[in-house]
């Protein structure tokens, strides 16, 4: 039923997802994330039973999902709305339930056991779990909920910010609610009638919202630099943020003496209205009032704001913050987040009760993406499919997210993160053109092929980490889990590597001919040429309905379209350079063979030459020892015929006679105190050997006495024993 090659871990043949396939609703027509990822555990809710459904899944992957048994985490309160949306704290201990009309938080119950399942293992597990503000949403039955996150910087990993349709956000630690916040006016009276105000239909609700990393406030002596920012030059904006890099390196450290311990983080919350306008809420865990600025200035400046129907923002936590601006048609924004060179003043808002401070940040947008919501149409002129686009962000590698929604799944990686960080890393001033290098986006699962009304919507949607992974399941009930690579540089760090290695090469070799030809790789060459311009997703449709002949015939139209432009014309082009690569390699061969030919005659002549060169070096070193002896010859009988004292030469010649005699009479005798040593060594060793032989023998007589006495003796011994006894028996003793 279902396609195995999409499906690597095999989640579909388990009944846990049997479960969850046959207790999904039957209106599936927007997408929704039922799915969640802590850790090793995956979980699921299903919408039949109210439960929460939970597995080991690296364990499952070892062992085989029929081995290992999935568990049911079962709310103690009822949920009174549909749930939407799964969403684990950041240390896994709680999971928030969430719909449109409310919230509840549970609790997961401790894991033990070899397994590492919760309670050791017990199938089903009654979990501690609370409503949030459920009158509320009773009272004010057009109130709904638009986002919800977990505080990353929570130290008890239990605050939660909900973001509702009045455009405020409520903060909740576990079960009790801290802080209410407005980010704008409020859309409607205690009497549920429409706000007298006429900006509320100009797309000032509040649609999300995103935490950015923390900064300190602009009186630390961290930030007091002359550096400021210019909006209109990137590179003074990066040099910046050079400069903010290094400042909190050192007060890392421990070198800014003057950081005030006692100050309260603020961390810039990121709201993002419907009409592209950006606000700021300032505000740190205990925070009662918060300081609301915007909306941001965007530049470069647009006439559509950056979108009139924006949907979604997520934040990437580098240096500075780049922030994704989703709009409904596909349309996503890439900026950084930076600080202003002087706080703006915001127009007023509608509501007078709130008060909007001078804006400290700026957004610079850098590029902007456009991504395909179901597969491309032949006409031009047909109306494009819009939906609302959910942003994820990818924890292992930080330069790429994922973006879900009806048509299916997109992954997008922002290159110029990696420039930006080695450029903002970097002491040396350095040109900023690496920031143009384009972001790559990749269909990677496609749930809507045609233009009907009908979808596959994603309804759930998680990452696996270590083997990293994507799970998606889709409102037909399917589920696919692909594998995913980490980073898709690390394909090619091997080659990168090696062109480094050949480098330093190069500078010790130098390189053929045929190098200096193929030079760059052709195998790179090829690649290239191959590369297509689209990705193709993999296609999920619903198998519940059948497709007409129409929506079959635009199908294979667009197959075959995208066969001709994408992989013919393509190959036809490889298969023609390859051709003129394999003649330009032929002629190449025939040269070098021709040149190897030469070298072989050339290395005769040098082995000739060389031997000719031998046998004369042999005759000149014969020569040249004889005439060394003549010299030394000569030399002596020059040295005899020299004019001398003959007295002197006569008492040294008897000098060293008379040392001679003495030293020969010495030489006689140590000769023979040896001899002497020698001949008292052997008689030493003859008389050992001797003595050790020598036995003592007595002679016949004497041993013949000896025997004879003995016997006398024993005999007298007989006889006083018998004499002993007889005496006994006449005593009675």
């Amino acid at each position: 039923m279902f396609n195995a090659s999409t499906d690597t871990l095999k989640l579909n043949q388990t009944a846990m997802f049997a479960k969850i396939r046959a207790g999904l609703p039957v209106d599936r027509q927007h997408t929704q994330n039922l799915l969640e990822c802590k850790d090793d555990m995956l979980y699921a809710w299903n919408t039949e039973e109210c439960c929460l459904l939970a597995v080991n899944w690296r364990l499952a992957a070892l062992e085989g999902f029929e081995a290992v048994k999935y568990q049911h985490l079962i709310p103690s309160v009822p949920q009174s709305f549909q749930v939407e949306r799964v969403v684990a704290s950041s240390e896994g201990s709680l999971i928030a339930l969430a719909g449109a009309r409310g919230v509840t938080v549970l609790e997961l119950p401790r894991r033990w056991g070899k397994d590492g399942l919760f309670m050791e293992g017990k199938e089903k597990i009654t979990c501690r779990a609370f409503n949030l503000d459920s009158l509320l949403f009773s009272n004010n039955p057009h109130l709904e909920l638009r986002q919800l996150r977990w505080h990353p910087f929570s130290p008890t990993d239990s605050h939660l910010l909900v973001l509702l349709s009045d455009n405020t956000i409520r903060v909740y630690d576990n079960s009790t609610l801290r802080h209410v916040w407005k980010v704008g006016p409020v859309p409607m009276k205690s009497d549920n009638s429409l706000n007298s105000s006429t900006a509320l239909s100009l797309g000032e609700f509040a649609v999300d919202f995103d935490i950015a990393p923390t900064l300190a406030s602009k009186e630390d002596a961290v930030l007091n630099s002359s550096t400021t920012i210019n909006n209109n030059n990137t590179k003074d904006t990066l040099n910046h943020s050079r400069n903010l890099s290094k400042a909190f390196n050192e007060s890392a450290t421990g070198k800014q003496n003057n950081a005030r311990n006692n100050e309260r983080i603020e961390w810039p919350i990121i709201v993002l209205r419907e009409n592209g306008n950006i606000y700021v809420l300032m505000a740190g865990l205990d925070s009662h009032k918060p300081r609301l600025q915007g909306p941001l200035t965007i530049t470069p400046h647009s006439n559509d704001n950056y979108g009139l129907d924006s949907c979604a923002i997520l934040v990437i936590p580098s240096l500075p913050p780049t922030l994704v601006i989703a709009e409904a048609n596909g349309t996503l924004h890439h900026a950084l987040f930076l600080e202003a060179e002087e706080a703006e003043e915001s127009f007023n808002e509608v509501d007078a009760s709130l008060i909007i401070h001078p804006s400290e940040y700026t957004i610079h947008v850098l590029e902007t993406v456009l991504l395909e919501l179901g597969l491309p149409k032949d006409d031009p002129k047909s109306k494009t499919y819009n939906c609302p686009i959910h942003l994820k962000r990818d924890y292992i590698n930080e330069m790429r997210y994922f973006a879900y929604h009806n048509a299916g799944l997109h992954a997008i990686t922002i290159n110029f993160i990696a420039e930006l960080q080695r450029f903002v890393e970097s002491d040396v001033e350095s040109d900023i053109s690496p920031l143009s290098t384009a972001s790559n986006a990749e269909y990677i699962v496609c749930t809507k092929i045609d233009a009907s009304e009908r979808i596959n919507a994603v309804l759930g949607f998680v990452l696996l980490q270590m083997p990293s992974g994507v799970v998606l399941l889709l409102g037909s009930g399917e589920v696919i889990s692909l594998k995913l690579i980490i980073d898709p540089k690390i394909l090619v760090e091997t080659v990168k590597i090696k062109e480094e290695t050949d480098k330093s090469l190069q500078k010790l070799e130098a390189k053929s001919e045929l190098d200096r030809m193929l030079e760059p790789s052709f195998v790179d060459h090829i690649k290239s040429m191959l590369k297509r311009d689209v990705t193709q997703p993999i296609l999920s449709v619903d198998k519940t309905s059948t497709p007409t002949p129409q929506e079959c015939y635009e199908l294979l139209t667009q197959a075959i379209e995208v066969l001709r432009t994408q992989y013919l014309k393509r190959h036809e082009l490889v298969r023609a350079e390859i051709t003129r690569r394999v003649n330009t390699i032929k002629l190449r061969k025939e040269q070098q063979e021709h040149e190897i030919a030469d070298l072989e005659q050339e290395r005769e002549n040098i082995r000739e030459t060389a031997h000719r060169l031998a046998e004369r070096f042999e005759e000149i070193s014969d020569q040249q020892e004889i005439i060394t002896k003549k010299c030394q010859h000569l030399v002596r009988q020059a040295h005899t015929r020299l004019p001398t004292n003959p007295i002197a030469d006569k008492e040294f010649a008897q000098e060293v006679e008379r040392i001679n005699k003495e030293t020969k009479a010495l030489t006689n005798a140590m000769q023979k105190a040896r001899d002497t040593i020698n001949k008292q060594t052997y008689h030493i060793s003859k008389y050992n050997q001797t003595a050790k032989k020598k036995t003592f023998h007595l002679p016949e007589r004497q041993e013949r006495n000896i025997k004879e006495i003995l016997m006398q003796i024993a005999a007298e011994v007989d006889s006083q024993i018998r004499d002993v006894k007889h005496i006994n028996q006449q005593l009675g003793v």
